[in-house]
């Protein structure tokens, strides 16, 4: 049996104490009367705690509680330190683990880096230990850890008295390899994070005030526990740092609240280390105005953490001032995966904060499609009037035009003023050039980005960004995260042909992203878990052409066509070279989209008689997507829509 969703551990040792399910009934009053007569009916507080961890795993969840605290008082608790083996590959699987607390990570010979991760309450080697196989993958802890290791000893001896044991054993495998549902495909999803680390960075210290926002905003949507050196000394005086009660206490925390943050102090000493030991992730807070310089302590927790699990926060008085100096801080820290702005008088930042942190971040991932692309605009403004908070924006080509926008602080209709300005009032994509290195001329489209964005760097956004352009140097997509806002968007939408490639500092040449990938949902997921909105552009209906290609004329009789003021009519209709290169650029389109179960995946209706560069009825798309979108929310919210309450659902966690 297993606690319902939202309960702790803690109460579901209680609770499974005093309950019998009909299902395990007779087995379990045996086992009882077994346990009274061994005197062994009192548990610690341990084997408690792994018998209902046993217990919410497939293999044992029809075991009576009884026998797995048997089991768990037969078996040995084992403490590993950050980076030390468990299992090794090819080794003998002589016993197996249920994780008390920490996580680790899983690695194969054959691949680079980590192929899945294991948290609290999960099974480690328990296949190859009953089907006799030897250990397919090693594991490493990836913080301080504690597991109950079960040999074969172990559960022989328990399993003598207690027939449910090898029941639940029998059952799981029957079910497993009738459903051939391998466990790699099960550990593919990263394990949530349990705790972090609170790092002062640069010339900073953790004011008392900044961890008052911390508590509300994580006591707002969690059940977190906060932690302190003075928190130690107080329960435990005059007990070193590193004894093992307090490392028993802190893992009994663990069991009882969804989110242990640990507050490290401003020197490298060792309770600063345990935090760090003891961290799934750290974040780096600094006063934005303080020296960006690194300091010792943050030194030490990036030398243990890799770049996937180290988040930068720059606190700021208010949201007044434009952001400024945020790649002195990036600079120093190159291996750092993610920075946050967060302001003191914005609680939503803190909540932002910590949805990126409890893998609940909400995404909007935004297709390339030329002038269609003015649809996200509509579909962005009716999900954040129905109440979404997005807290992560991408985009390829006009898609990532669009969000930048956004990004920058922008609303809808301040943006499809700006789409006017660039592509109706200054004309910027119908300016043609010589024919040498494009067809139009870059100039007064890049005058115009630059007007449009100014020079802002992505890095000092508030919001998320990031957008998405080919590298035809690397012949790999390009994700911008830095650098000046106009700049990514420019490379993003240079469609090939039609303006000339841009070039980066290093020597890279940038294209449109559609070449590569129309839209970035792989790269959103990369870079955070959680939700999303996707806009695409879904195929219309094939377009036939009744046009008769011998009469397609050459050079000599298109020049005189040209010249006579009638002869242009009496050219085949035959699309324009732009058009061409439009359409060749959403030609190549994924069919299938791996939407996640808390996705949403919105297909504007777009009229076949706008064309992709026919930006002259950019107002139109915006205002019909933001009117379906809107009756598509009302319907489905009606429905009581599972993916679109989790979306709604982010502004209020």
């Amino acid at each position: 049996m297993r606690a319902p969703s939202g309960q702790s551990r803690a109460s579901a040792v209680r609770r499974l104490s005093c309950v019998v399910s009909f299902g395990r009934a007779s087995s379990t009053l045996e086992e009882t009367k077994v346990m009274d007569s061994q005197g062994m009916a009192q548990m610690s507080s341990v084997d408690s705690l792994a018998a209902s961890l046993l217990s919410a795993t497939l293999m044992f969840d029809r075991a009576s509680l009884l026998a797995l605290e048997a089991l768990a008082a037969e078996s040995d608790r084992r403490v590993l330190r950050r980076g030390e083996v468990l299992v090794r590959e090819g080794d003998a699987s002589d016993r197996f683990f249920i994780v008390l607390s920490g996580r680790f990570t899983v690695h194969k010979e054959d691949s680079n880096g980590s192929v899945a991760e294991i948290a609290q309450g999960e099974l480690i080697g328990e296949i190859g230990f009953f089907a006799g196989l030897p250990r397919t993958a090693t594991v490493l802890a990836a913080r301080d850890s504690i597991v109950l290791e079960i040999g074969r000893n172990h559960f022989e001896k328990a399993a003598e008295t207690l027939p449910s044991l090898r029941e639940a054993v029998t059952v799981f495998l029957a079910r497993r390899f009738a459903t051939q549902s391998p466990r790699s495909s099960r550990l593919k999803e990263p394990a949530k994070i349990r705790t972090l680390a609170i790092i002062a960075a640069g010339g900073s210290r953790i004011s008392p005030l900044l961890i008052q926002h911390l508590r509300q905003a994580f006591g707002a949507a969690t059940r977190a526990r906060f932690v302190s050196r003075l928190d130690i000394q107080a329960k435990f005086p005059g007990l070193p740092i590193d004894d093992q009660r307090i490392l028993n206490w802190l893992n009994e925390l663990e069991a009882e609240a969804q989110f242990i943050v640990y507050v490290a102090d401003e020197e490298p000493n060792e309770w600063t280390q345990v935090c760090i030991r003891q961290a799934d992730t750290v974040l780096l807070l600094a006063n934005a105005s303080c020296s960006p310089r690194l300091n010792p302590s943050e030194e030490l927790a990036l030398s243990v953490h890799p770049p996937s699990t180290s988040r930068l926060v720059l606190v700021h008085d208010n949201r007044s001032a434009a952001v400024s100096g945020t790649s002195a801080w990036l600079d120093e820290r190159p291996y750092v995966d993610q920075h946050h702005h967060v302001a003191l008088d914005d609680g939503a930042d803190f909540q932002r904060l910590v949805r990126f942190i409890s893998g609940k971040a909400l995404g909007f991932v935004a297709a390339g499609g030329g002038s269609l692309g003015s649809a996200h605009l509509g579909v962005y403004k009716a999900f954040v009037e129905a109440g979404a908070c997005f807290d992560y924006l991408g985009g390829t080509s006009s898609g990532a035009a669009m969000m930048a926008g956004f990004a920058r602080g922008l609303d809808a209709d301040q943006i499809d003023r700006g789409t006017h300005s660039i592509f109706i009032k200054s004309r910027a994509f119908r300016r043609p050039t010589l024919p040498h290195f494009a067809l139009l001329d870059h100039k007064a489209f890049d005058r115009a980005l630059r007007l449009e964005y100014g020079d802002v760097l992505i890095e000092d956004l508030w919001l998320p960004f990031f957008a998405l352009s080919t590298n035809l140097s690397s012949r790999q997509p390009h994700v911008h995260r830095r650098g000046k806002l106009w700049h990514a968007v420019r490379a993003s939408g240079s469609i090939p042909g039609v303006l000339p490639p841009f070039f980066t500092d290093d020597g890279d040449m940038l294209v449109d992203g559609a070449i590569m990938n129309n839209l970035p949902l792989e790269q959103m997921t990369e870079l955070k878990t959680g939700p999303n909105v996707i806009v695409t552009f879904g195929s219309s209906a094939p377009q036939k052409y009744d046009i008769d290609y011998d009469r397609i004329p050459g050079v000599s009789e298109l020049a005189l066509a040209l010249l006579n003021p009638f002869g242009r009519a009496r050219l085949p209709r035959v699309p324009s070279m732009l058009q061409v290169i439009a359409s060749s650029m959403l030609a190549h389109r994924p069919q299938d989209i791996a939407v996640g179960e808390e996705d949403i995946l919105v297909c504007p209706e777009v009229a076949n008689t706008i064309s992709f560069m026919d930006w002259s009825r950019h107002s139109e798309l915006f205002s019909d997507a933001y009117d379906r979108t809107t009756r598509w929310i009302e319907e489905h919210l009606r429905q009581n829509d599972s993916a679109l309450r989790a979306v709604l659902g982010t502004a209020h966690d």
